[in-house]
């Protein structure tokens, strides 16, 4: 396939078109962000006890199942909703999956490094998501059309992602620094904030794809 042009983006259309994933998605996020924030409260508090090396790792990796196929049940809501779905309609769970499980350890690794090649990553690699729910692209085919199409644009993604997110970010902060780790109260509003952390993240992707791929092949007016 012929490599095609990036299109430049300005931070103000990112966050606006995100805005509008979200509210013509509303009904599906608030139930991702509720279930999301209910089951991985539960997980933590029944778990507090378990403190061994494996018994952190299954708690994680656990939470980590439940993020995916909340993920990818939401994705998939806001392609449909947004007019953006152009694939077969093949079922592409296991797809996203494996891309969720390497891009989420790639980027792990990228922060733990020196954050900033995680971040670089994140942009990078921000509509690999939606190229698999939408359209079916394969795992490595997703990863590296995501790498073409944003490039030359991962200071307005960052910028952008960091104007919706902060919000949450500290919300998820604050929720670890001024409660203990045994306090519902603080693990609540930990959660409160990584939930929609998440939300926000999926829209954005959605909002990107829009933006960057389905806007090109006029499958949503409201990306134009």
């Amino acid at each position: 396939m012929a490599a095609v042009a990036p299109r430049e983006l300005k931070i103000g259309a990112i966050i606006d078109k995100t805005l509008g994933v979200l509210e013509r998605t509303a009904g599906p996020a608030l139930a991702y962000f509720a279930a999301l924030t209910a089951i991985d409260c539960a997980i933590t508090y029944f778990t507090l006890s378990m403190i061994a090396p494996l018994q952190a790792l299954a708690i994680g990796l656990l939470k980590m199942v439940v993020g995916i196929v909340a993920g990818y049940l939401l994705l998939d809501a806001m392609v449909r909703k947004t007019g953006l779905r152009s694939g077969k309609g093949e079922d592409t769970f296991l797809t996203f999956f494996g891309l969720s499980l390497l891009s989420g350890f790639a980027v792990l690794v990228g922060l733990i490094l020196l954050i900033i090649p995680g971040l670089f990553l994140i942009a990078r690699w921000s509509i690999a998501q939606p190229l698999v729910v939408a359209r079916g692209d394969g795992v490595m085919q997703a990863f590296g059309e995501s790498w073409e199409r944003t490039r030359g644009n991962e200071f307005q993604i960052l910028m952008a992602m960091l104007a919706l997110l902060a919000l949450f970010i500290a919300i998820a902060i604050a929720g670890a620094a001024l409660f203990e780790k045994t306090d519902i109260i603080g693990i609540v509003i930990g959660q409160v904030g990584s939930s929609a952390i998440s939300a926000a993240s999926l829209a954005m992707g959605v909002a990107l794809y829009g933006l960057i791929v389905g806007a090109e092949k006029d499958v949503a007016a409201t990306f134009e």
